[in-house]
């Protein structure tokens, strides 16, 4: 409508250009709602195709190490087998050579193959004779002998001494007797 001051703005033409500039700025909104929603769907999808991913290489990298383990424990029983296996030849060459299973109180002794060449035996050597050494108790009551093998001894402690070997003493008739 015209008036001499000018156009005037009908009421129903303020109410329908606000309605139009609502309408345009609810669309704007509206749009850029949807497209944050579209965005925000494409993200969530692309975070659950790489959580999927992520989950199917982890229970891949279980299933590869169970493997691994596996393998390992195979492989070690497998050694402990082989070794077990040389163990007992081992054992069985031994014993079948005829050497002694038993070492106590061999200690200076050599192995000779026995007289029937059916394995070997322990012997006293030469190299290493036994000493046999006389004292007397501190009253001077007793005569003491003392026998060994060991390299520690000291003569001067004895009143009388000697290196052999294959010999017995004994007391006859009072007297000290040496058998060889």
């Amino acid at each position: 409508m015209s008036t001499e001051g000018g156009v005037v703005v009908t009421f129903a033409k303020l109410l329908n250009d606000a309605d139009a500039r609502i309408n345009l700025a609810a669309q704007g909104i509206l749009a850029q709602s949807e497209s944050a929603a579209l965005d925000a769907l494409a993200s969530a999808e692309l975070a659950s195709t790489e959580a999927d991913r992520a989950q199917s290489a982890a229970s891949q990298s279980v299933t590869d190490t169970n493997t691994v383990l596996q393998l390992v424990q195979t492989s070690g029983n497998q050694i402990l087998v082989d070794a077990e296996a040389v163990l007992q030849q081992v054992i069985t060459r031994l014993l079948a050579a005829g050497l002694p299973d038993v070492l106590t109180g061999a200690r200076g002794m050599l192995l000779k193959v026995k007289a029937d060449e059916s394995g070997y035996e322990l012997v006293h050597t030469a190299a290493l004779p036994r000493f046999y050494g006389f004292a007397l108790s501190s009253d001077g009551s007793e005569l003491l002998l003392t026998e060994t093998r060991d390299q520690g001894v000291h003569a001067q402690s004895f009143l009388a001494w000697t290196l052999t070997e294959g010999v017995t003493f004994a007391f006859h008739d009072n007297a000290l007797e040496v058998q060889l």
